[in-house]
């Protein structure tokens, strides 16, 4: 009865250990996971509003450069002044290109920061936890054996 106590002890302790590690690296991971969702969003929303603000920021240019063109009694619709108002809208697109190209290049790098997080969060699986617990179980019955054995000639040697 010592004995399987001997053995068994280890094994349930163990046992308990592997456990409550699988849970807190599926708890670390769930973390990571939503931290990541939250990086994303916030870098999402952040490109939204930039790009707003760019749009709202060449309407006003547009706008300023019709107002100053009426006053000057320049007519809205010389050729030169036509080419203004196209070079500003180029720029805004191409100001919105590289505001896209930014967050693809931040969401890029989220990931990749996440992958390697995820990489990191060991869980043990079924495996490597049924190995642990056999090695904990054989090396408790090796112990109690052993302690049997030498309790057994320890009292072989007293008579």
């Amino acid at each position: 009865m010592a004995q399987a106590v001997m053995i068994g002890v280890p094994v349930v302790s163990t046992a308990a250990t592997m456990y409550g590690q699988q849970q807190t690296a599926k708890a670390n991971a769930a973390a990571v996971s939503a931290q990541n969702q939250v990086q994303a969003d916030e870098i999402a929303r952040a490109t939204g509003n930039e790009l707003h603000e760019r749009a709202r920021a060449a309407r006003r240019e547009r706008a300023d450069m019709r107002a100053a063109a009426a006053e000057s009694g320049i007519n809205l619709g010389s050729n030169s002044f036509l080419a203004s108002l196209q070079a500003s809208a180029m720029n805004q697109y191409n100001d919105q290109g590289l505001i896209v190209q930014n967050e693809k290049g931040q969401q890029a790098a989220r990931r990749a920061q996440a992958r390697s997080i995820q990489a990191g969060l060991r869980v043990p699986n079924a495996l490597s936890s049924a190995l642990t617990i056999g090695a904990a179980g054989y090396g408790s019955y090796y112990d109690a054996t052993s302690a049997a054995r030498a309790g057994s000639n320890a009292a072989v040697g007293a008579r």
